[in-house]
């Protein structure tokens, strides 16, 4: 892409993300996965090329989808899929040069290789550009793009909720009938319940899933998201095109504020009615962070590790395959958040991990 307009990459990233977001509504679940990585092309444009690239390719898929399921939905592709990227974006490409003032490195990045790119065209240059920032440069910190991007999720669930406060059963509700409108055949899940031996009915069953279903849908969303960014950035870096250097995994932190935030939703929690609802749903969902914490806290403490690769690799696999784990990861999350095992017992810091 190096030879095409920006503004068509931003125009070309907007189109990818819309047809990925258009071609889950069929709601097969293989589809709906494509949903998840609709965000991808937006921030491989932006983390590439820039912010303004970024809110191209989400102005684009805003109206593409409008044009093919009409406006109300094509609002909710931005709200759901453009808009974080195009914010994260924003912050991810923020920096200060360290004991002085001047222009964002980013920015300087971005004008280098638009000067590149002219000098490509005119055949006057080849190879790759020269556009490596300077090491005392300070981007903005990766702990605080994983809290804005949960404040997000946090936003979009506070927000559905309060949507379907003034309904029968508020969201909880809405997500059993939801469910109970051809999407679980209530005969089936009865005799999935009798054959696993529980003393539950197919509504007390589906009640109980509506009540974390939500939690489990921001979180996803959360998780998703992120994913999203890291990949991007790992495409753009791979590529030549990075605005920014890859954050280091295993540094990351969160600002004190932000980790008292899950205490306070767990509290809410057990209060009663929709806002015991909203307490609990925010604190599965706040616990990501943690989870995310934990996992940094593994990968700086297993530098000491003889043969870490493997380890990481079937750590990662009983993770997936069996997922109890977990909890006890985000457990890690909090002890490394209040006592700061990093500080003690990581090995030597890497230059990307």
């Amino acid at each position: 892409m190096g030879n095409l307009p920006p503004w068509l990459i931003g125009v070309l990233a907007g189109l990818a993300s819309a047809i990925l977001y258009a071609a889950a509504s069929g709601g097969a679940t293989p589809a709906i996965i494509l949903a998840y990585i609709a965000p991808l092309p937006i921030f491989i444009a932006g983390l590439g090329w820039g912010t303004v690239m970024a809110l191209i390719a989400g102005a684009t898929g805003l109206v593409v989808m409008s044009v093919i399921a009409g406006l109300s939905s094509g609002v909710v592709y931005f709200a759901v899929v453009a808009l974080a990227p195009v914010w994260l974006v924003r912050l991810a490409l923020l920096s200060r040069a360290v004991g002085g003032r001047g222009a964002s490195a980013a920015a300087r990045a971005a004008k280098a290789r638009e000067a590149h790119h002219r000098a490509v065209a005119d055949g006057t240059r080849d190879g790759p550009p020269e556009e490596a920032p300077p090491p005392d440069v300070e981007w903005y910190p990766p702990g605080m793009l994983v809290a804005w991007t949960t404040a997000i999720a946090a936003t979009l669930l506070v927000v559905s909720i309060l949507s379907m406060a003034a309904t029968e059963g508020g969201l909880r509700g809405a997500v059993v009938q939801m469910l109970n409108t051809g999407i679980v055949d209530t005969g089936e899940l009865r005799r999935m319940l009798d054959g696993q031996g529980l003393a539950v009915s197919p509504s007390e069953f589906l009640e109980m899933v509506a009540t974390f279903l939500p939690a489990m849908a921001g979180s996803m969303w959360l998780l998703m998201t992120l994913a999203n960014m890291a990949i991007a950035q790992l495409i753009v870096d791979r590529s030549g095109n990075s605005l920014r250097p890859t954050p280091v995994f295993s540094q990351i932190t969160y600002p004190q504020a932000f980790l008292m935030a899950f205490p306070v939703s767990l509290i809410l929690g057990f209060l009663p009615g929709e806002l015991g609802f909203a307490g609990l749903s925010l604190a599965a969902l706040l616990f990501v962070p943690y989870f995310l914490l934990g996992l940094a806290t593994i990968h700086a403490i297993s530098r000491r590790w003889q043969a870490r690769t493997a380890i990481l690799i079937g750590f990662y696999l009983i993770l997936i395959v069996v997922g109890s784990p977990v909890m006890l990861v985000g457990i890690l999350g909090l002890v490394e958040a209040w006592m700061g095992l990093r500080d003690r017992y990581a090995g030597p810091t890497p230059d990307a991990d």
